[in-house]
């Protein structure tokens, strides 16, 4: 039987319940919860089957409304009677919605990338061209320390605050962790050379799982209509919150004749070769971490991985990479207006839905999410040029 994509969908409708509307014994409106357009719960799956059995794009989406709490009670105005019997509110009973808060997270081509990168067995631990940088560096920072400590009262100016922070954030901070990595050398081609052992002497190659990372975003809505009818009218502020994370997984294979295994003394020097960065590689990586304002680039775009991501020191290729995506959304709806004699209208509703992607990773441009550290830095930046 051939590959093929599939769909296979579950829901069930809201539980009975009535809205009446009565004027002088004439019934004006009657809606039922149960009508087909608004679904209790829905499941939803995408994904293939059949031989080969090899990794395919997953969808899968759970939406429930279980934590809304119907509407109850009769309100009378004159003439006018409105009964309720577990009514479902219409803004509960619409198309089911999709998450739009925005959490700023990547996309899972760009995370493939990503994936590709942190895990090639090519990717070189310390980068030559950046310890270059921070010797050129270093006389001109001890000077600019010199100076402080002469005159320390100058650092108390706006200006000088700002060049002493982006100091210690592009040079006195990269400078302490290339010295820590030099320092943990030994640990770094210990931990590649059984990288490079399971790569070569297994079966199945290496494989490699990364956790790329978690985002989340609120919103609050005031003044939302759930319901709108002239004698039931409800309004409610929605708070919602979206959570996802992001991981891959990843095997490599080595691009060697079957049955050849390395030496030792081979896996120790190319373990070596590989953790100091004596590679075209790490030299074109060192080379755009050098050049001025690439680190602002990052922000917008993931060059940096899209280029490395096919690294190939070590001879060998990705097998089964894929990238799974899992997005929570919740609702909570607060009742701030509803009609007297009536209880109930709020409650709880979720959305989760799980991906998986297997397709390249791609170079990607986006809106970066400003972090607090970030804003910091673009705070120094604008008071060091624009302030005297």
């Amino acid at each position: 039987m051939a590959r093929i994509t599939r769909t296979r969908v579950q829901s069930s409708p809201f539980p009975p319940g009535t809205f009446h509307q009565v004027n002088n014994g004439v019934v004006l409106d009657r809606a039922n919860s149960d009508e087909v357009s608004g679904v209790l719960q829905s499941k939803s799956c995408q994904d293939s089957h059949g031989r080969p059995v090899s990794n395919s794009p997953l969808n899968m989406i759970h939406y429930e409304q279980f934590g809304i709490v119907p509407v109850n009670g009769t309100n009378i105005s004159g003439a006018n009677v409105g009964t309720c019997n577990n009514f479902i509110l219409r803004n509960y009973r619409q198309t089911i919605p999709i998450p739009s808060v925005s959490t700023g997270a990547p996309s899972a081509s760009s995370q493939m990338a990503t994936l590709l990168s942190r895990t090639n067995p090519s990717r070189p631990e310390i980068i030559p061209a950046d310890l270059i940088q921070d010797l050129v560096d270093l006389p001109r920072m001890l000077k600019d320390v010199g100076k402080i400590l002469k005159k320390p009262k100058k650092l108390l100016t706006p200006k000088e605050g700002a060049n002493q922070y982006l100091a210690a954030k592009f040079g006195w901070l990269p400078l302490v962790q290339d010295i820590h990595d030099i320092l943990d050398l030994q640990s770094h081609i210990l931990r590649r050379k059984k990288e490079l052992h399971r790569l070569y002497n297994t079966s199945s190659g290496l494989r490699r799982r990364l956790h790329l990372g978690y985002w989340s975003a609120e919103d609050v809505q005031k003044n939302l209509f759930l319901e709108s009818d002239s004698r039931l009218t409800v309004i409610a502020t929605r708070q919602r919150s979206t959570l996802v994370e992001q991981w891959g997984v990843v095997r490599w294979k080595p691009d060697i004749t079957p049955g050849h295994n390395p030496s030792d003394e081979d896996l120790n020097h190319l373990a070596r070769r590989v953790a100091l960065g004596m590679t075209t590689q790490a030299t074109m990586r060192g080379l755009w971490d050098v050049i001025p304002w690439t680190w602002m680039i990052d922000w917008f775009t993931n060059v940096r991985d899209f280029a490395t991501q096919w690294s190939n020191a070590v001879p060998s290729h990705s097998q089964d990479a894929c990238v799974m995506t899992k997005t929570i959304c919740k609702e909570n709806f607060i009742v701030t207006s509803l009609p007297v004699g009536y209880t109930g209208g709020g409650g709880v509703r979720s959305y989760e839905r799980k991906e998986r992607y297997v397709g390249p990773g791609t170079l990607n441009a986006h809106l970066p999410y400003i972090s607090v550290d970030r804003l910091k830095i673009l705070g120094a930046l604008f008071i060091q040029r624009f302030k005297r």
